[in-house]
C-alpha cells in the first residue's frame, strides 16, 4: 500500500491531462471554500475544505520534483511505514466522508410515515430583529410544512446569541404570523444555544403540551441527519426531514462541518 503515494505522484508528473484536471479541481475547491469567508463565514468546514484543496494544488504542481522523492524514501524501513499510515489515513478518512454523505443524504429526503404531531424549525442567526437568508429560508420552509400538515402544530427553537436583539424563535414566531400562520400553533422555545439543546428543550415543550406522535425536522438539509441521531439521544418520536434550501457557495463549507459535527455526534452525543 505504501506505493500508492508514489505512484500516484509519478502518475501525475507523467500526464499531463491528470495533472491539469487536479489542479483544476483544487482551485475550484479553493474558490469554493474561500468565497464564504467574504461574508464572514468561517468554520471548520471551509477551513479543512480550504487546506485540503492547497494540498491538492502543491501536489499537482510540484509532481515531478515530489515523485523521485517518495520513490526514495519507499527504500528505507522508516519511509515505508510512514506511507503506509499516511496512505491508510488517507483512504479511512475517505471511506468516513463517503458514508457520512450518504447518511446525510438519507437523512435529508427521510418523509413521514403518518401525519405528524408537530413540526420543530431549529434556529439561525438573526441579525438584529430580522432573519438571517438561512434562517428565513428555514421559515419559508416550515410554512409550507405547517399548510401540508394543517394539525400540526409549529415549535420554533431557539434562543438569543450575542448580536441578536431578540431570540431567533421569537423572530421566527412573528414572520410565520405574519405569513398567516395563527398564534395559537406556535410554541416558543427561546432558550436553547446548541442544536441538542433546541431538541431537548423542544421534548419539554412538547410534554408540556401533550403532544405526542412523529415529528417534522425543519433545518438545511446537510443538517438533518445529525438534529435525527441528537433527536432519539434526546428521546423524542421519530423524526421526518423538511429540508430549507442552503445557497449553493455555502454547501461545501457546510457539508464538510457537517463530517466533524456528525463525528463529534456519534463520539460525544451533542
Amino acid at each position: 500500500m505504501y506505493k500508492l503515494i508514489p505512484a500516484l505522484a509519478n502518475a501525475v508528473s507523467t500526464h499531463s491531462i491528470l495533472r491539469l484536471c487536479l489542479i483544476g479541481l483544487a482551485v475550484l475547491g479553493a474558490v469554493f471554500f474561500l468565497s464564504p469567508m467574504v461574508f464572514r463565514i468561517v468554520n471548520i468546514g471551509n477551513l479543512f475544505g480550504l487546506a485540503v484543496s492547497l494540498i491538492v494544488l502543491v501536489f499537482s504542481l510540484l509532481s515531478k520534483r515530489i515523485a523521485p522523492a517518495l520513490s526514495t524514501c519507499c527504500t528505507y524501513k522508516a519511509g515505508r511505514i510512514t506511507l503506509n499510515a499516511v496512505t491508510g489515513i488517507i483512504l479511512l478518512g475517505m471511506l468516513y466522508c463517503l458514508a457520512m454523505t450518504c447518511l446525510m443524504l438519507h437523512g435529508a429526503h427521510k418523509k413521514p410515515k403518518s401525519e405528524p404531531a408537530a413540526i420543530i424549525v431549529l434556529g439561525c442567526k438573526v441579525r438584529g430583529t430580522e432573519p438571517s437568508l438561512m434562517l428565513y429560508r428555514r421559515i419559508q420552509r416550515a410554512y409550507q410544512a405547517l399548510q401540508t400538515y394543517p394539525d400540526a402544530a409549529a415549535v420554533v427553537s431557539g434562543g438569543k446569541g450575542d448580536a441578536e436583539e431578540i431570540s431567533e424563535a421569537e423572530c421566527m414566531r412573528r414572520e410565520l404570523s405574519a405569513m398567516g400562520i395563527p398564534e395559537t400553533r406556535i410554541l416558543l422555545e427561546d432558550q436553547s444555544t446548541s442544536t441538542s439543546e433546541n431538541l431537548r428543550f423542544s421534548k419539554q415543550i412538547l410534554d408540556e403540551n401533550g403532544i405526542s406522535g412523529e415529528l417534522v425536522l425543519v433545518t438545511d438539509a446537510y443538517h438533518e441527519k445529525r438534529a435525527q441521531i441528537l433527536a432519539k439521544k434526546e428521546g423524542l418520536p421519530p423524526c421526518s426531514a423538511a429540508s430549507a434550501h442552503t445557497s449553493w457557495y455555502l454547501v461545501p463549507t457546510y457539508w464538510v462541518r457537517e463530517w466533524f459535527g456528525l463525528a463529534h455526534a456519534f463520539a460525544f452525543g451533542t
